[in-house]
Order: C-alpha cells, then sequence, then structure tokens
C-alpha cells in the first residue's frame, strides 16, 4: 500500500514540478553532449601545463632547496632558506675551492659545471645556511667528498 501512495505522490510532484524536471534533462543531455571529450582534453591539458611549470627555471631551483631542506631536517641540522642563484651571485660566479671563473651555461653532467658545496659538509654536523655556502665546480665539490678542503680558500 505504501508503494502506490508513494507513486501517486511522486506523480503529483511531477505535474506540478514539471518544467523544473523538463528544464533539469535537457540540461543533462546537454552537458554529456558537450562534455564527451572534455576530461581527456582537460587531463591532456593539465599534463602540458606542469610539464612546462616544472621546466621553469624558478620552479626548477625551489624544489632543489625544498629536497635539500628535507633532507638536511632529518639530519637534524639547521636549514636557512636561500637560492642557488643567491650564493652564486654572492661568490661573483668563482668556484670557491680551487679559484677559477664557474660558467653560467654548462649544464650538470659536465664536471665544470655549477655546484654548490657546504663548507664544512652536513654529514659533519655543518649548517645548511648561506654562511656555510660556496659556489663551486661539480668536479671541485665531487673531489672535496666530505672533507674540509674547501674551508681554506675563504680564509686565503
Amino acid at each position: 500500500m505504501q508503494t502506490e501512495e508513494r507513486r501517486a505522490y511522486q506523480k503529483a510532484y511531477q505535474k506540478t514540478y514539471k518544467r523544473k524536471y523538463r528544464d533539469r534533462r535537457e540540461y543533462h543531455e546537454a552537458y554529456r553532449d558537450t562534455h564527451k571529450e572534455k576530461p581527456r582534453d582537460r587531463i591532456e591539458y593539465q599534463k602540458a601545463y606542469s610539464k612546462i611549470y616544472r621546466q621553469k627555471e624558478e620552479v626548477k631551483e625551489r624544489s632543489k632547496v625544498a629536497g635539500r631542506k628535507r633532507q638536511v631536517l632529518k639530519l637534524g641540522n639547521h636549514h636557512e632558506g636561500y637560492t642557488y642563484t643567491e650564493i652564486f651571485e654572492r661568490d661573483g660566479w668563482l668556484c670557491g675551492i680551487c679559484g677559477r671563473k664557474i660558467n653560467k651555461r654548462l649544464k650538470y653532467p659536465n664536471p665544470r659545471s655549477k655546484s654548490i658545496d657546504h663548507i664544512v659538509p652536513l654529514s659533519k654536523g655543518g649548517a645548511d645556511a648561506p654562511i656555510n655556502l660556496q659556489a663551486s665546480h661539480l668536479r671541485c665539490n665531487i673531489s672535496k667528498n666530505a672533507n674540509f678542503g674547501g674551508q681554506l680558500r675563504l680564509i686565503a
């Protein structure tokens, strides 16, 4: 008996709000027609946008600094905010270990490319702060390893 009463109620409701139902149905049909290909297009757009965004130099640098911050805090050392370009500009694009000029255009695999060196290594308790950082060549930084070799260059 309840189902018959419910059906009667629904029929009466639909008669009174017929236009509302028709408009809603038309909207959904139109939405389905216009959005058939949209999800795929939106996903492709988002992928392309995020790829372009990640290639920006300042975004790359921010992600490097954020990764370094995580690593430093895991070691229990102190971290201060900085960007790599601040360190290179401060040091005048000169290597703090060998004293030669650093070429700005060289990229990572090249041994003469730019690199940031911690004067007191993080593994020995050094802080990740601009005062403990110096610009260096990649080769110089790798050859220094976790030693205190580059500290004398700043004093001299």
